[in-house]
């Protein structure tokens, strides 16, 4: 009986040994501040999706090109486009000092589209950032932008991004982008490399109103470079965007500022 108990005491040793600790309030508050880097760099590539995606996918290349730059000179009257190609635009929105506004961000550097059917059928859009600047995050890299029957767009994007914080991050990502009512859907998955190791969040129903920095619904799972999932979900409240994270073991909330500034509410 006393061999039956040790042995009892030292299996539940053992699992309590290979239980994983949950993620500390300081890992936890630093993945919501790597989403609102992200945040930011998406907010560039959605305006972009608004400004260079917002065609008829069945149109003829040129047409659609026509189309594009006309759309651009209307929403943009401050950026200079040129057309380098039948389907193609070059759009230069400015220098640093003397940014172009648009969908709430300050908008400097060049972007380049090119429209392909690259197997005869479905449109390609091929973003080039090079680079493009909005506000303080700058973009360098490429997006392709494909439709879907029902209405829906893919995005993916392999960019090196210089974040407000400071940081030079890689990033590759797939989603896809849909609307609902006034707001933007956006479902699939990002990975962002960093001096800390890697990350990857699969976003879940994410939805983002006009010119906002983070969602007001939806969820995502960011995987830690020190080997924790982090569940965040996404509200919105009347002191901005709140941000319900957990790691393992307890919530902690966090508001996000429009500014994107984080702060530590407490436990949730």
């Amino acid at each position: 009986m006393r061999r039956l108990a040790a042995l009892t005491l030292s299996a539940a040793a053992a699992l309590l040994a290979c239980t994983p600790e949950p993620a500390s309030t300081v890992e936890m508050r630093q993945t919501v501040v790597e989403v609102v880097d992200q945040g930011r760099a998406m907010a560039i590539e959605n305006a972009m999706v608004a400004l260079v995606g917002s065609v008829d996918p069945d149109g003829g290349l040129a047409g659609i090109t026509d189309e594009v730059a006309a759309g651009v000179a209307m929403h943009t009257p401050c950026a200079v486009v040129s057309r380098p190609g039948a389907v193609a635009l070059r759009i230069w929105f400015g220098s640093k000092d003397s940014p172009c506004p648009y969908a709430g961000i300050g908008l400097s550097g060049t972007m380049r589209v090119v429209y392909t059917r690259p197997d005869g059928q479905g449109l390609l859009a091929s973003i080039y950032y090079e680079p493009l600047r909005g506000d303080s995050t700058l973009l360098d890299g490429f997006s392709q932008l494909t439709w879907a029957a029902d209405g829906s767009q893919r995005l993916v994007t392999e960019i090196r991004v210089d974040t407000a914080t400071e940081r030079e991050v890689e990033i590759q990502s797939d989603r896809l982008l849909s609307r609902v009512d006034d707001a933007l859907k956006v479902e699939g998955w990002r990975r962002w490399q960093t001096l800390m190791g890697t990350w990857e969040a699969d976003l879940a129903g994410l939805l983002l109103g006009p010119e906002a920095l983070m969602p007001f619904a939806g969820l995502a799972a960011v995987d830690t470079p020190f080997n924790h999932t982090i569940v965040l979900d996404f509200t919105q409240e009347a002191g901005g965007a709140q941000v319900r994270a957990n790691g393992g073991r307890r919530d902690r909330l966090f508001e996000v500022t429009d500014e994107g500034d984080v702060i530590d509410i407490g436990d949730g």
